[in-house]
């Protein structure tokens, strides 16, 4: 586990990276002044994630560029003290414990669900804010918690509304073992039937599984004419899909779709993909105006060390701006003064549109359903419009923990 303040804001990635991994470390020396504020940044610069853990980094660090250049927070500087937390939630555990002893204002966190459940009793236990900077099953409600990315619930049923418009009715699942995985499959399987759907079988594989062949196997034994795909990490899509490419597995089926192959993780799998489909809150390839600012801002940055962001590094531009704007609303870094500001503040600069977070812990925002291509990028094929998320919090929770 390392930490590092990020203070020289045009230093390259590759260097931060090799920080994060025990090659160089900095020692965190808290606030430089008493105005503005530090706040904690976890992610995974190491183990299966880190690819994106590298690019919601990079996001990260753009955003607190443009804070400051705007004039910081409570006229001092935003100031952003890293950690990494090597894909592995008990590391993760640790690191919020320390990173948190070390008297950051607030964390913002882009980590997997089973790590969120690991650190946030840790924020609780100290009462900051926590804004988890990731798209995520949905569900999680807390009085220090907010959630900046979209939830599955808000993509679930036009999903497979779409998957039915395509004259696919018969289901083959494969995901990842993890508790994101489990969670939204069965959101699939409740919702599969009121479109006349048939789930024919699901097949769950540990993180960095190799060999896919006995899966494949299943896959087209199965009778499947679609193949629902929640798979995460960058080397169990890079597998997966150039196995299932190479045995002819993705041409026979009618439809492959996607739930977790983003930007980032497209562009390391390449061509294999091609074809298959991802719904989505954001695609690198989205035309808007607010996008390309958002892509040339991090191009001019990290030039040829940018990695491809996606609807899982994204949302750490947004929840950094998001943070800002919310202490400045409140005039202080006070906890619960953060939290209550969090649901009045929108940010207008995202690239995804105007983002702004309520009392429910999570946000509308635009849907969309893009198909990958030969290229292993995204091209948009149908706008979803806004869509709201379910309410999730059921009363919604206070700002920030009782006294």
């Amino acid at each position: 586990m390392q930490f590092f303040v990020v203070r020289k804001y045009g230093l390259s990635l590759s260097l931060l990276a090799a920080s994060a991994m025990g090659l160089c470390a900095w020692n965190a020396q808290g606030q430089s002044n008493e105005k503005g504020a530090t706040v904690g940044f976890v992610t995974e610069f190491s183990g299966n994630i880190s690819l994106i853990g590298e690019a919601g980094m990079q996001s990260a660090q753009l955003a607190v560029d443009e804070v400051n250049a705007a004039g910081g927070v409570l006229g001092g500087r935003l100031e952003l003290k890293v950690a990494d937390d090597a894909s592995d939630p008990n590391i993760a555990r640790q690191v919020w414990e320390k990173i948190v002893a070390e008297g950051v204002d607030a964390v913002i966190f882009r980590e997997t669900s089973a790590a969120r459940v690991a650190v946030l009793p840790v924020a609780e236990k100290a009462n900051i804010p926590a804004i988890y900077a990731n798209a995520y099953e949905g569900g999680d409600c807390r009085p220090i918690l907010y959630t900046a990315g979209e939830i599955e619930p808000q993509k679930v049923v036009p999903y497979l509304k779409f998957l039915k418009s395509k004259g696919a009715f018969k289901i083959f699942i494969v995901g990842s073992d993890i508790n994101w995985g489990r969670i939204v499959i069965e959101m699939v399987k409740k919702a599969a039937p009121e479109f006349g759907l048939t789930i024919l079988g699901e097949e769950f594989t540990p993180y960095n599984t190799t060999d896919y062949s006995p899966v494949i196997t299943k896959i087209r034994n199965s009778g499947a004419d679609v193949l629902l795909s929640a798979l995460g990490g960058t080397p169990d899509n890079v597998a997966f899909f150039k196995q299932a490419r190479s045995s002819g597995l993705m041409q026979s089926l009618k439809v492959v779709a996607n739930l977790a192959l983003d930007d980032t993780t497209l562009e390391a799998v390449g061509r294999a993909a091609e074809g298959s489909y991802m719904i989505a809150s954001y695609f690198m390839t989205d035309p808007s105006e607010a996008n390309r600012k958002y892509l040339s801002a991090l191009r001019a940055k990290f030039g040829d060390d940018m990695k491809a962001p996606g609807i899982y590094s994204e949302p750490a531009y947004d929840s950094v701006h998001l943070y800002a704007l919310a202490v400045n609303k409140a005039g202080t870094t006070e906890t619960s003064a953060v939290i209550k500001a969090l649901s009045e503040v929108e940010f207008e600069g995202s690239p995804k549109g105007t983002i702004r977070l309520t009392p429910d812990r999570h946000a509308a925002m635009p849907i969309y359903i893009a198909q990958a291509t030969a290229e292993g990028i995204y091209k948009v094929v149908e706008s979803l419009g806004v869509q709201q998320p379910p309410k999730q919090c059921d009363p919604q929770p206070p700002f920030g923990m009782p006294k």
